[in-house]
């Protein structure tokens, strides 16, 4: 029997609202089937007043249903003190390899504010969706739910089963299957939460272990009702069927129920039921407990040298540098450097060019220092320095090639792995194009999924970046060669949405950090590493009296095996220890006293 622990929580500045979308009587926009209908959900810039162009939320896509509940609920946050224009996008989606809202086909919007779904009877608000081209046509309507949600960290981790599952027709075969749980709201309508893998034609399924968290199983209240429904799978047809329901219970009596737990289901045949074979709960060290502990996040920096940024003596180049004395590259290594520096204990970046030629060679990992053997610089304004000198001595040519700065800083990662401490690394690509080797980079990325590694990557200029969002991988994880990635790694965003307004550097800062904190947890929680004490305070006393830093442990540097015979450890061209046009007068805080730039031999 569990014992449930008595944790106090906090409540937070900002409370998180949880949005349930259902639709009804969708258009039919498909000619063979229906409509497949996905939501997005969007708010309004209230500096420009207008729909920002990326989603905060999704939900999943559900095949050839005219009406539909989804299951994936969106979170956002709830502000009273302001009025939080709020747009739901409804399209049928064609194109299943686009993850773009604009990719599909608008099905229509409903446009409200946060505040009238909360203020609405029962926080349930239904409206009729418009196409903006069809404004009389019937589009079907959209209704949405919010309830607040719990600040619970617990996970339930479950092992679901069935047994004799009915077969139907006299030649069926075992029926393909699949559970959904259900959860009633505050006012008591049950909407589904989760839905399990299927598993093909099997009369006593074993469904694939899963963790869910409270706030998503409850919502931090144990007595919420739950339901299992166990349904039949019919491949892409409109209409899954439903074999059995269990009774209504709660997480509460789970928790104080013996495992297995045994469940009838109904409708009949007697003897079919659910079980509930393994139920664990456990309460996962947050990101906060980990940098407590002394975790550092250490921040990479990777710039795009290729041609088609443009010649940097032309205003019109990307790389110009403008009377401010700034451009979009060093607006994005400043609004995202700012923050990730706090978090680095010594304030050495390694800062790496691409896709430019140096001394007459193409390179696609460069040390931007000049030296391979020590690609880092001191802080933010290091990074800038060098990028600038860079900027004078190397070439612009491509082509745009990303996986050998992901491998490279894999290398290092790995550098960084010692016993029970990890190192937590961000590596920011910044670039002004589609990349030219995909699948190269999605084997890498894969690969790095196992690594303490998240990847953001700044869009800088106005290229189509469509292709990027296949790197995000939020709907599907990437795959290739037989391997599937371990977690959801990269973010991009587009700079173009970033430069207006007043807090645009901010803004910056926060969409391309926002999944850093899920997946560092993610990482360790993967791989079994728990947050170590922090230090005692009178440690922190006697350092801070000394004027020492707390470093947990000394970072190492890039090993000189992995940057030889000209190239990066990875088969791409690297940097000699030289600029093509002589020796550089550096500052000391760009490289260090003991290394040097050679002269051209």
């Amino acid at each position: 029997m569990y014992q449930q622990p008595t944790v106090p929580t906090a409540v937070p500045a900002t409370p998180k609202l949880e949005l349930k979308i259902k639709c009804k009587g969708l258009a039919d926009l498909d000619v063979f089937s229906k409509s497949d209908p996905q939501c997005f959900i969007f708010m309004m810039d209230p500096k420009t007043r207008t729909w920002c162009k990326e989603p905060i939320g999704k939900t999943e896509m559900v095949l050839n249903k005219l009406d539909c509940e989804f299951v994936k609920n969106i979170v956002i946050d709830y502000r009273f003190e302001t009025i939080q224009p709020i747009r739901l996008t409804v399209v049928d989606v064609d194109d299943m390899n686009n993850p773009l809202w604009s990719a599909q086909e608008l099905i229509g919007h409903f446009d409200t504010e946060v505040g009238k779904i909360v203020g609405s009877r029962g926080r349930t608000l239904a409206g009729r969706l418009e196409h903006p081209q069809y404004r009389n046509s019937h589009r079907g309507t959209v209704i949405v739910s919010a309830e607040e949600q719990s600040q619970s960290k617990r996970v339930i981790k479950f092992n679901i089963e069935a047994t004799k599952l009915a077969k139907k027709g006299l030649f069926s075969s075992d029926p393909s299957s699949f559970f959904v749980i259900h959860r009633a709201s505050e006012n008591g309508v049950f909407a589904p939460i989760y839905k399990s893998p299927v598993v093909r034609s099997k009369s006593n399924p074993i469904w694939s272990e899963f963790s869910i968290k409270e706030i998503e199983l409850c919502n931090g209240d144990p007595n919420r009702q739950l339901k299992i429904e166990v349904m039949k799978h019919k491949g892409n047809g409109p209409e899954h069927t439903t074999i059995g329901r269990t009774q209504v219970f709660t997480f509460e009596e789970l928790l104080g129920s013996r495992m297995p737990k045994y469940f009838p289901l109904s409708p009949k045949p007697a003897g079919t039921e659910l079980l509930i074979r393994r139920m664990v709960v456990t309460e996962p060290p947050s990101f906060l407990d980990y940098l407590a502990g002394g975790v550092p996040l250490n921040l990479v920096v990777a710039i795009d040298f290729t041609q088609s940024n443009g010649d940097p003596r032309h205003p019109q180049s990307l790389h110009y540098k403008s009377p401010s004395g700034e451009n979009d590259y060093t607006r994005a290594i400043r609004s995202v450097g700012n923050i990730l520096q706090c978090y680095d204990t010594d304030k050495k970046f390694p800062v790496y060019g691409f896709g430019g030629r140096v001394n007459g060679q193409v390179s696609h990992c460069f040390a931007l220092n000049g030296n391979p053997q020590y690609p880092e610089v001191d802080g933010i304004e290091g990074i800038l320095a060098a990028y600038w000198h860079a900027l004078q001595f190397a070439e612009l040519y491509g082509p745009t090639n990303f996986s050998p700065v992901i491998n490279q800083t894999a290398a290092i990662c790995n550098q960084h792995r010692s016993g029970d401490l990890e190192e937590y690394h961000v590596l920011l690509i910044l670039t002004d194009g589609v990349i030219t080797d995909m699948d190269n980079t999605v084997r890498a990325i894969i690969e790095a999924s196992r690594l303490p590694l998240s990847i953001i990557i700044v869009g800088v200029g106005n290229a189509n970046f469509d292709n990027m969002n296949v790197l995000d991988a939020d709907d599907e994880p990437l795959r290739a060669n037989g391997k599937v990635m371990a977690r959801d790694i990269v973010q991009f965003v587009p700079f173009r949405d970033f430069q207006s307004g007043s807090f645009a550097n901010e803004d910056l800062a926060e969409a391309v950090l926002a999944e850093v904190p899920e997946q560092f947890v993610q990482y360790m929680t993967q791989n079994r590493i728990q947050p170590r004490a922090p230090p005692r305070a009178d440690t922190m006393v006697a350092m801070n009296n000394g004027n020492m830093a707390y470093t947990p442990m000394q970072s190492p540097h890039l090993a000189s095996s992995h940057i030889s015979n000209g190239t990066n450890g990875y088969g791409s061209p690297s940097m000699s220890s030289s600029f093509a046009g002589g020796s550089i007068s550096m500052s000391p805080q760009l490289v260090p006293d003991r290394l040097s730039y050679m002269s051209k031999r």
